[in-house]
Order: C-alpha cells, then sequence, then structure tokens
C-alpha cells in the first residue's frame, strides 16, 4: 500500500510492522519548528471571529470552536475558551 504525505502529497516510506505516519519527515520537521506561528495564526483568526460585530450564527460558533479546539491540540492556549465565547449557547450537544 503506498501512503503519502497529507500535507505536500510525497511518498511516505513504510517500514515493515511498524505504524505508518501520515507525513513525511521533512513536513513533520517543519509542523514541529513552526507550532508556535501555527498557534499564534489561529488565535489571530479566533479572536476576529469573536469581535466580530456581524449577526451571531450557528457557523461562527463553529469556527470558534474548531479553533479552539485546534490549538488546543497544539498544546496552546487559545485567546478564550468555547464556555467563554459569545457563540456558546449556538451549539446544542441534542441534535437529533
Amino acid at each position: 500500500m503506498s501512503v503519502k504525505c497529507v500535507w505536500c502529497g510525497k511518498n511516505v516510506e513504510e517500514i515493515q510492522g511498524q505504524a505508518t505516519m501520515d507525513t513525511c519527515d521533512e513536513c513533520e520537521d517543519f509542523f514541529e519548528e513552526h507550532i508556535d506561528d501555527i498557534a499564534e495564526s489561529l488565535n489571530d483568526l479566533l479572536k476576529k471571529n469573536e469581535s466580530s460585530s456581524s449577526k451571531p450564527t450557528e457557523k461562527k460558533a463553529w469556527v470558534s470552536y474548531s479553533l479552539i479546539t485546534a490549538i488546543h491540540m497544539l498544546s496552546s492556549k487559545p485567546y478564550i475558551e468555547f464556555k467563554d465565547s459569545k457563540y456558546k449557547d449556538l451549539i446544542s450537544g441534542d441534535k437529533k
């Protein structure tokens, strides 16, 4: 089975009997070197979404939720936690 890097598309070397990463070594190194920049950019997008003066929508709520989740996945601190978001009441856990 051929595995390609999800970021650049290069073939990823498979080693028999080991799990195969979905990123190549070069992209993985780039990500590790720039993790703080990535977190800062995500926080900037979060600030922009949260400071929007347009009518609150479920879409904007999901944007904030997704950005906050991504920032947490990077082990970084989001500008605002979702519990404090002005959009928190627009996402219901009871979708039917």
